[in-house]
């Protein structure tokens, strides 16, 4: 998998960024975010420095909200006002003095996200909604279930309507959610339950977007072309694009355009499902093929092979406590 260094090194070079904010200078969470070389993931900068396992050496405190405000700190905002006043910054009613004269904005940074983003443009120029899954028979649902450090993943194998067997493996993976990077969160433990799984399934079922993603290259589509295999990305939260028709008892099914172009089908299945499911090819497989099959597996909102496979995904993560 291209890009395996770079995930690997990713919160090591996160810290290191945090690092190089000088005593007497503050940053906020975008700016890291930006050297990091994506401004969506702010979120995930305050989730890995809440995970921060050296604070004595990773200045996690120096990092505040882009108003000034001190925001969240793992031993509470009181303990990073005293950090922050010990080194000659002035705090009033939980709010950085002079911040614009403090703030630290230079970072010496290679911007691993541009690295990733660049892969995901080179994947998705070999994506294909052309129909190559041929006769289906065995389908697949997968998913993932975390408890950091460590990710669950559990394919839920399916052959002629019914379930046959289920696999799951457990790894450890440090790269944090970000939106529209799923991908390679999730990718490294999906290849793994997948190349443990036999027999192989005709078509996968992802929990994750496929073509329906803003580079047009969800989690699925780039996990099919890594394994060449026909993939359907599911997803509970539509990222692009807008749903041409309501959806609902009555109307069942929409299209979900872009510009004008066919990205994805809006669906609304089971007797208890109040909000849609919004289902995109992954690879090798048309758009009318991905909403006639996962129409057929939904007993309930999401698929029974994905719900399946988290269900058990979840339930290992919770044994292991």
């Amino acid at each position: 998998m291209e890009g395996i260094g770079i995930l690997r090194n990713f919160r090591k070079d996160f810290y290191s960024l945090v690092s190089q904010i000088p005593k007497g200078k503050v940053t906020t969470y975008g700016r890291l975010a930006k050297a990091l070389g994506d401004k969506i993931a702010a979120r995930a900068v305050g989730t890995m420095l809440n995970q921060n396992p050296d604070p004595i050496t990773v200045p996690c405190h120096r990092v505040v909200r882009s108003d000034g405000t001190l925001g969240g700190y793992g031993k509470g905002k009181e303990k990073k006002k005293e950090l922050l006043e010990r080194e000659g910054i002035d705090i009033e009613d939980g709010k950085v003095i002079d911040f614009d004269d403090i703030l630290h904005l230079d970072f010496d940074s290679d911007r691993p996200l541009k690295k990733l983003r660049q892969i995901q443009e080179n994947v998705k120029k070999k994506v294909s909604v052309q129909d190559l899954c041929g006769e289906v028979s065995k389908i697949a649902g997968v998913d993932v279930s975390y408890s950091y450090p460590k990710a669950y993943s559990t394919l839920s194998l399916w052959d002629d309507g019914e379930e046959i067997d289920r696999f799951t493996v457990e790894r450890e993976t440090k790269f944090p959610y970000i939106p529209t990077y799923l991908a390679f969160r999730e990718l490294p433990c999906l290849i793994e339950v997948l190349e443990k799984a036999e027999p192989k399934p005709d078509i996968v079922m992802v929990d994750g977007n496929g073509v329906l993603h803003p580079r047009r290259i969800g989690l699925a589509s780039h996990l099919g072309v890594e394994m060449d295999i026909p993939t359907i990305g599911v997803a509970k939260t539509k990222l692009c694009g807008d749903v041409i028709e309501k959806v609902d008892k009555d109307h069942r099914v929409s299209e979900i355009r872009y510009d004008g172009e066919l990205i994805g089908h809006a669906i609304l299945e089971g007797s208890r499902a109040k909000n849609p499911i919004y289902v995109s090819p992954g690879h090798h497989v048309p758009y009318d093929k991905t909403a006639e099959l996962v129409r057929k597996y939904c007993e309930y909102k999401i698929p029974e092979p994905i719900r399946k496979a988290h269900i058990e995904a979840k339930k290992r993560r919770k044994k292991d406590g």
